[in-house]
């Protein structure tokens, strides 16, 4: 039985995707007890301990999801998927912020619900029938989306938010959507994020004229892009004035002007750069950030956990660290062009595109290329739910792999 098993995993398990895994989790942990260990007593908190727990717990669930048959995940993928639109209502209605809890225990619906929201947009972006050349069916894909985003953005929490949005359209492509629509639907946003420039909203509008021009694509669609992109010119002004928090405006117009405000809501960027930067090649050593041990770097051990790195390890541990997250990420995407069933392959492009996401915004924020927005790092970033739902979405890929040549 023993031989059989070891055999099966030998064959069919992605031991090297589970290893950099493994070794992002582990570093993760070393990590975050240098980043919350006290420079007088010596002592650290236990919160390297609780993240070695969940690291236990999280392995189990990567286990398991390997070897959940994917025919489970199809059948179950709208049940799955309104059990986390029903956790996201709860948590609004208990008025818990982004939190259920019981007792010590802690969960964020959040997190469950992207891994539900691939797993439902496969399930019905695969089903046959479905046509993307079809308007409807392509406004049931943001419908999808739109349902779990608008709820996590209530919470409130924009950077998680954010996220949603991010899977639709590399699935939507990867589904068979011709580049020139997909262009199309994302041309709203683009206008809408130009529209506080007069040059730059002027530019995007002469490019969409000139694609329109070229492609000819009918009266109805050239009707409809005029006016998705009036009101995505119309809509972002009035979202960023009435409905983003005092506390994330200040965030992205201290990442347009750093040095605005560089003691209030630039200061988390600011102290993030200057770890990074003081670490030079090699780092000052492990325990030895000067930035964290005098807690000059805010949530060190969480959102920040990057600059960490950067400061005691340099460049050369920021650079080990980011290979493994590639290694991860182009493993992600192989496994997804090698499943021959589409449910399978479209579950892949979603979960690399979850892990894409979340490396480059937390990264990107660390060195100040990208607004604060309070998402974690994969892996490394203190927290449970976090690290069990990433280890899932592992398990879900490692499964896929090991299923790629079944329709």
């Amino acid at each position: 039985m023993t031989v059989s098993v070891a055999r099966y995993i030998r064959r069919n398990v992605d031991l090297s995707l589970v290893i950099a895994v493994m070794c992002l989790a582990i570093f993760g942990i070393l990590m975050i007890y240098s980043a919350t260990r006290d420079p007088e007593t010596g002592s650290s908190s236990d919160l390297y301990v609780q993240q070695a727990v969940w690291m236990l717990c999280a392995t189990i669930a990567l286990g398991v999801t390997m070897f959940v048959p994917l025919k489970v995940f199809h059948t179950g993928a709208y049940t799955i998927y309104g059990a986390a639109i029903l956790l996201l209502v709860i948590v609004l209605g208990l008025g818990a912020g982004r939190w259920i809890r019981w007792g010590a225990v802690g969960m964020q619906p959040s997190e469950v619900a992207k891994i539900a929201t691939v797993l439902a947009l496969a399930r019905y972006l695969s089903t046959r029938g479905v046509d993307l050349e079809r308007p409807m069916h392509v406004a049931a894909s943001f419908a999808l989306i739109l349902a779990p985003m608008g709820l996590v953005r209530k919470q409130p929490d924009l950077g998680t938010a954010l996220v949603f949005g991010a899977i639709l359209l590399p699935m939507l492509y990867w589904a068979g959507l011709r580049p020139l629509h997909l262009f199309f639907l994302a041309s709203p946003l683009l206008t809408g994020l130009c529209a506080f420039r007069t040059v730059s909203l002027g530019g995007v509008i002469l490019l969409l004229a000139v694609v329109v021009y070229l492609t000819r694509p009918g009266l109805l669609i050239t009707v409809a892009l005029g006016l998705s992109n009036l009101i995505g010119a119309l809509a972002v002004p009035f979202l960023w004035d009435h409905k983003l928090h005092e506390y994330q405006r200040k965030r992205i117009l201290s990442f347009l002007n750093p040095e605005g405000d560089v003691l209030g809501s630039a200061y988390q960027s600011m102290q993030s750069k200057v770890a990074i930067g003081s670490g030079g090649l090699t780092g000052k050593g492990f325990m030895q950030g000067t930035q964290t041990k005098l807690a000059f770097l805010p949530e060190h051990h969480t959102d920040f956990i990057f600059s960490v790195v950067g400061e005691e390890l340099g460049f050369v541990g920021a650079m080990v660290v980011l290979a493994l997250f590639l290694y991860v990420i182009w493993r992600a995407v192989r496994i997804a062009a090698a499943a021959r069933n589409k449910f399978a392959s479209l579950t892949a492009v979603g979960l690399a595109t979850i892990l894409i996401y979340h490396v480059f915004v937390n990264i990107g924020m660390t060195v100040g290329v990208m607004p604060v927005t309070g998402v974690p790092l994969p892996f490394l970033s203190y927290g449970g739910s976090s690290l069990v739902t990433n280890m899932m979405l592992i398990g879900l890929l490692v499964n896929i792999n090991a299923h790629r040549h079944e329709y």
